[in-house]
């Protein structure tokens, strides 16, 4: 007989599998997460930052609550159909903003604003889409040097005109038949982005257009900015009496926060019968949103909103129709 004691038995340690349900799972609740955090953007700019893809969550959580239902996750269902829920009401909230009770016999105002993109290679197609769309104001942005010779048609179309040809994909020009009593050149935030002010007779009544174009929200220094050029402009639009126009690439979604900054403290709205959430910018990309828009202040209605072709531009056009509202 051996003197060697027997080994004492050591304790297997418990492993726990880590299952393709369980990853799932966990993808799930990330992806549903972004719809939570996007609704707190007053809080911080990376949070507003997630609050512009609202119809990206609308898949999303489609897609979520039909992997619950399969896997008979109940607490992620519920999770999936609420958040579900919220983003279609957000986006609902603006697919008619207006009903149109236009003054009988009332020619609409036709508004066009159009980011034609700084390295557009097609400049003759985008140029030839404005004059084709025949618009009473129009409103360009990125436009630079580069442009100077193919605005011309414009100059020649339109009576009146400003334009701020700079650089760096902040160059804005508008362009108008109505008379033109006044104009000038607002330099917002220490980044001095011209935004284009023009004082205009409408049916014999004042109106204020405002061109312009933020820049966008992709750093919290950029966010500050972008917020501060929205706020600036509601100030300025807060202190106008007439009827007033703002247009432009906002970089802003209709439900972010600095959209809601822009009209809650100017009295602008979109007041559209038209839906405003179809995408405007990235329509070959999967993160497509909508950020060119046109909104109104003190009887405007927008009648009619359409978005323009492909040509050479990053963003399409929106072009809408303007009708004084009956009360």
């Amino acid at each position: 007989m051996s003197d060697d004691a027997p080994p004492a038995d050591k304790p297997i340690p418990v492993k726990k599998a880590v299952t393709l349900g369980g990853i799932c799972d966990v993808i799930s609740l990330l992806a549903l997460s972004c719809t939570w955090l996007g609704s707190l953007g007053r809080y911080g700019w990376f949070f507003d930052l997630l609050s512009h893809f609202r119809l990206q969550y609308v898949i999303v959580c489609a897609l979520v609550l039909i992997y619950a239902l399969i896997r008979r996750r109940t607490w992620l269902v519920l999770i999936s159909l609420i958040s579900l829920l919220w983003n279609a009401q957000i986006i609902h909230a603006f697919h008619q903003t207006a009903e149109l009770t236009p003054f009988p016999g009332e020619k609409p105002l036709r508004v066009m604003t159009f980011n034609v993109l700084t390295e557009n290679k097609n400049q003759s197609a985008a140029i030839t889409h404005v004059m084709q769309t025949d618009a009473d104001i129009v409103c360009l942005q990125e436009v630079d040097e580069s442009w100077r010779a193919a605005l011309e048609p414009l100059r020649i179309k339109y009576p009146h005109h400003l334009e701020e040809l700079s650089e760096v994909h902040f160059g804005i020009a508008c362009y108008t038949r109505l008379p033109m009593k006044s104009s000038e050149v607002r330099l917002f935030t220490i980044w001095r982005l011209p935004t284009l002010v023009l004082n205009l007779d409408h049916l014999g009544r004042p109106l204020t257009f405002i061109g312009t174009h933020p820049n966008s929200p992709m750093s919290a220094q950029r966010a500050h900015e972008w917020r501060e050029q929205l706020s600036g402009i509601a100030t300025l639009v807060a202190g106008l009496t007439g009827e007033v126009i703002v247009a432009g690439d906002l970089n802003a979604t209709p439900w972010c926060e600095g959209m809601r900054l822009l009209r809650e403290n100017s009295g602008l709205d979109f007041r559209s019968v038209d839906p405003v959430w179809p995408p405007t910018w990235g329509l070959n990309l999967p993160m497509m949103i909508p950020i060119d828009h046109v909104l109104t202040k003190r009887g405007l209605t927008v009648q009619k909103r359409t978005l323009g072709p492909e040509t050479g531009s990053d963003h399409r056009s929106v072009t809408v129709e303007i009708n004084h509202s009956t009360p």
